[in-house]
C-alpha cells in the first residue's frame, strides 16, 4: 500500500494543495509516514502467552514429556506467537485495537507538526494531513487560527471523510479526491487575504 504514495501522488496533492491555498488562507503540508509506532510489546506478549499455556500443558498433561521436549516446546511456542503477530499486519492491528492505532496516529502528527514547524505561519493557519499508512489512519491537524474559523460540526466531518480513505481500493488517490473537496469549506471559513503568501512547502522531510 505504501507504494501508492509514489512521486504520482506527490505531484497530485501537490496540485491538489495549491488549489486550496489559492482559495484560502491556509496552509497545507501533507505528510506521509509507513508507520506511527512498532508495537513491538504486542507480538512479545501473545508470544509469552503462547508459552505459557504451552508450560502450563506439559505440567498438567497426563503423558510425560521429556525435560528437552518441555523447554522446545515452550521456546517454540514464544517464537510462533510472536512471529505470527508480527508477521500478519491484520492480526497485529487487531490486537493493538482502533483506539490505540488512532492515539500512535495523533501523537506522532502533533510530533511532527511542532517539529516541522507547521505553527510559525503568520497567522497560526497552518494544516497537517499526516498519513500513517501502517495504521490505515489519516489525522488532520490545524494550527488555532485555522481550528477556531471552522465550526465543530465541520472538523468532525472533515477527520471522518478524511479517515475514510483507507477503504478505498487506492488510498492514495482517494485521500487525493478528498482533499479537493475541502476547498469550498476553507474559503469559506477562511478566505484568501491579499497580502496572502505561500510560508509552507507543501512537502516536509520531518524525521523523529
Amino acid at each position: 500500500m505504501l507504494k501508492q504514495f509514489n512521486d504520482t501522488f506527490r505531484a497530485d496533492i501537490g496540485r491538489a494543495i495549491a488549489r486550496i491555498e489559492s482559495q484560502s488562507h491556509s496552509e497545507w503540508v501533507v505528510l506521509v509516514k509507513e508507520r506511527a509506532d512498532s508495537y513491538a510489546q504486542y507480538p512479545l506478549g501473545l508470544g509469552s502467552a503462547l508459552a505459557f499455556l504451552a508450560l502450563t500443558y506439559f505440567r498438567f498433561a497426563p503423558e510425560v514429556f521429556d525435560e528437552w521436549v518441555i523447554y522446545a516446546g515452550t521456546i517454540t511456542a514464544f517464537v510462533l506467537g510472536a512471529a505470527l503477530t508480527a508477521g500478519l499486519p491484520g492480526l497485529l492491528r487487531r490486537a493493538v485495537g482502533r483506539k490505540r492505532l488512532e492515539r500512535s496516529t495523533e501523537i506522532l502528527a502533533r510530533a511532527c507538526f511542532q517539529k516541522g514547524g507547521i505553527h510559525h505561519t503568520r497567522d497560526k493557519t497552518g494544516v497537517l494531513v499526516f498519513v500513517a499508512v501502517w495504521e490505515r489512519q489519516v489525522a488532520i491537524i490545524p494550527d488555532r487560527g485555522v481550528e477556531s474559523a471552522i465550526p465543530p460540526g465541520e472538523w468532525l466531518k472533515i477527520r471522518q471523510d478524511l479517515n475514510g480513505v483507507f477503504q478505498a481500493k487506492n488510498p492514495a488517490a482517494e485521500l487525493v479526491a478528498r482533499l479537493e473537496g475541502l476547498q469550498t469549506t476553507f474559503s469559506r471559513y477562511i478566505p484568501q487575504v491579499e497580502d496572502d503568501t505561500n510560508e509552507l512547502p507543501d512537502h516536509l522531510e520531518i524525521d523523529l
